[in-house]
């Protein structure tokens, strides 16, 4: 019997070759609802900026390098983040004067205050977030990691 509620279900046996579709659609949930919950809070930070907001107020000063290695993302992802922030006016950007390659970003006294905006949200998203995973009898994170990592030491195609 066909559960026509489930995202696929017409394809049966190849459905969960879709699994990537649909983690990408729960990304967007999440991080529409977050950034209405961001709004709400007066927060001014985009909703994918988030990450590099609470390492700067968590680390202080901090190379564009050093957030993605820190967080295992790409440079170009990051430095995708720090534009609209600058904008904004919550952080600055300077070149580091040991190493001219470098930018170095901190937060301005606005992107602070906005910072702990952001922190407060955040710890609310993760108590939200954690009523889920009691609700599906598993961590969702949990799961998500393991299988990035099972997937990272042994790829689709070798399986």
């Amino acid at each position: 019997m066909v559960d026509h509620d489930r995202a696929f279900s017409y394809l049966s046996e190849i459905r969960p070759a879709f699994l990537g579709h649909l983690a990408s659609r729960l990304d967007t949930l999440i991080g529409r609802q977050t950034k209405a919950m961001l709004i709400h809070a007066g927060a001014q930070t985009p909703g994918r900026s988030v990450s590099v907001m609470l390492f700067l107020l968590k680390h202080g000063e901090a190379s564009i390098a050093d957030m993605a290695r820190r967080d295992g993302q790409s440079h170009q992802l990051v430095a995708s983040r720090i534009g609209p922030l600058e904008k904004l006016g919550l952080l600055a950007v300077s070149v580091d004067p040991d190493d001219e390659r470098r930018k170095l970003c901190r937060l301005t006294s606005d992107g602070r205050a906005d910072a702990k905006i952001v922190e407060r949200v955040s710890r609310e998203v993760a108590r939200t977030l954690s009523t889920l995973n009691q609700e599906l009898g598993f961590d969702l994170m949990d799961a998500i990691e393991l299988a990035e990592k099972s997937l990272s030491r042994i790829p689709l195609y070798e399986r």
